[in-house]
């Protein structure tokens, strides 16, 4: 049985996760998440077979993190593995508003994400968890990416 915790890196599912990116070079860290949210937005019938919700708020994270408001997620990633193989070389906004809606795809009101915690303190934990993601996302998003303009997302 795996470790499954409500952290955002609490989860063997999640350390695999950021072992993939970890075994790329730092330049290829953006590509491999631009390309996890892209087939996660885009094949959403697969959750379960192809991903998983903890990998899908791992790499999340790994992008709040390096936005306004991420230094928690970085020193916790920090605690979690190699951070200097796994961080991305630079901040990376224009992720944000994709990273945002697979997150609200498994980690939604009722997602996935959701169900299955066995206590009301891991129901609640967890849901600050997305909460907190969210809002460093979000923020970046209204903020709009390195271009100025604002990100647009689906909601």
């Amino acid at each position: 049985m795996g470790t499954f915790g409500t952290g955002p890196f609490s989860s063997d599912g999640a350390l695999d996760f950021l072992d993939n990116v970890a075994e790329r070079p730092p330049q290829q860290h953006a590509v491999v998440l631009r390309h996890m949210f892209g087939y996660v937005l885009a094949n959403r019938d697969l959750l379960w077979r192809e991903f998983f919700p903890d990998e899908v708020v791992a790499a999340a994270a790994l992008v709040a993190a390096t936005l306004p408001g991420g230094e928690r997620l970085q020193h916790r990633l920090s605690e979690v593995s190699d951070s200097s193989a796994v961080k991305l070389p630079e901040p990376v906004s224009d992720l944000a508003a994709s990273a945002l809606e697979a997150l609200h795809f498994v980690a939604g009101p009722g997602g996935p994400w959701h169900q299955g915690w066995t206590t009301e303190t891991d129901r609640v934990e967890a849901q600050q968890t997305i909460d907190n993601l969210s809002a460093i996302l979000g923020a970046a998003t209204e903020r709009g990416g390195e271009s100025g303009h604002p990100i647009r997302t689906c909601r």
